[in-house]
């Protein structure tokens, strides 16, 4: 079953580096200042109205759009010290996901505390992260409340993605294209990533084989992938500006997706990681693999 009971937070591992109590400071009672360089985290911050600890972000946590006014303290793979520093934090949040490795160390070295919670990887996970997040900002009764609508929504996609198995026609093929902010290429997102797991609930099969979440594309690999539908983040996507332009980028002309127009942008923050939007993402991506209102049709 993929989403199963909360059996505690054991599934969230979280560390407190820098030797200070970390309730203490993320205490909003307390002044508390917090730099949080993880989209994943940020949103469900905001989701459980904790928003009003933060003061800075990393330059991927775009959504809420409310997030953007706040500074940005870089690339979460590529930070400086400084900037973080320079924010004057009561806590340094992060999701492990970050660099370079020497940051952290700056950051004990001035006395900032640390605290790791692990990315929500998989959907009971990414609930731990919630719950866990709930209690450390004192925020408990938000997060039960925004669970509880996470698992409404996740009991409908579940059961229409049953309703999609039961359909004798081949899955279409899919491919992720997601443009790398740091190495500036498209790269194509493998199994079991968040990105696949949705995939699969809309009734499609990810046209990328290697496990793990990141492939980088070739225009060679791209035609070899032949996916029926093309899902392409909004950075890569924005660049060229439209579905004629996407198109035509090498590589994606020479498949059936280009061929027949199916080529669609969503938000990289919808597919990335689980999160509340997780359920609606999993219903529009089922929406573009079957347009023709395969799910209804499939309903006994």
């Amino acid at each position: 079953m993929l989403i199963r009971r909360l059996g505690g937070a054991l599934t969230v591992a979280a560390t407190l580096l820098g030797g200070a109590c970390n309730r203490g400071a993320a205490d909003p009672a307390g002044a508390a200042r917090v730099v949080s360089v993880s989209k994943q985290i940020n949103e469900l911050l905001y989701a459980i109205g904790a928003q009003d600890v933060l003061v800075a972000r990393d330059l991927t946590s775009i959504y809420p759009p409310a997030i953007q006014r706040l500074p940005s303290v870089g690339y979460h793979r590529a930070l400086s010290a400084d900037g973080i520093i320079s924010m004057k934090p009561t806590l340094f949040l992060t999701d492990g996901n970050l660099g370079p490795d020497a940051v952290l160390q700056q950051l004990r070295t001035v006395g900032i505390p640390i605290l790791e919670l692990r990315a929500g990887s998989a959907p009971d996970s990414a609930e731990a992260l919630l719950v866990r997040l709930g209690r450390e900002f004192h925020r408990e009764r938000a997060a039960d409340s925004v669970l509880a609508e996470w698992r409404r929504g996740m009991k409908e996609v579940l059961r229409d993605s049953a309703r999609l198995a039961a359909i004798r026609s081949p899955r279409p093929r899919v491919l992720v294209m997601h443009f790398g902010q740091l190495n500036n290429s498209y790269l194509a997102v493998g199994r079991g990533s968040p990105a696949d797991q949705m995939i699969a609930w809309a009734g499609g099969v990810n046209a990328i084989d290697s496990v793990g979440r990141m492939t980088r594309l070739t225009p060679e690999l791209i035609a070899k992938a032949a996916p029926d539908v093309i899902i392409a983040t909004d950075v890569g996507f924005d660049r060229v500006g439209s579905v004629a332009n996407f198109a035509q980028l090498p590589g994606v002309g020479l498949t059936p997706a280009a061929k027949a127009g199916r080529i669609h942008r969503i938000d990289e923050s919808e597919i990335m990681y689980f999160g509340p939007r997780t359920p609606a993402a999993a219903r529009r991506i089922a929406s573009w693999l079957h347009p023709a209102g395969s799910a209804a049709a499939a309903a006994p």
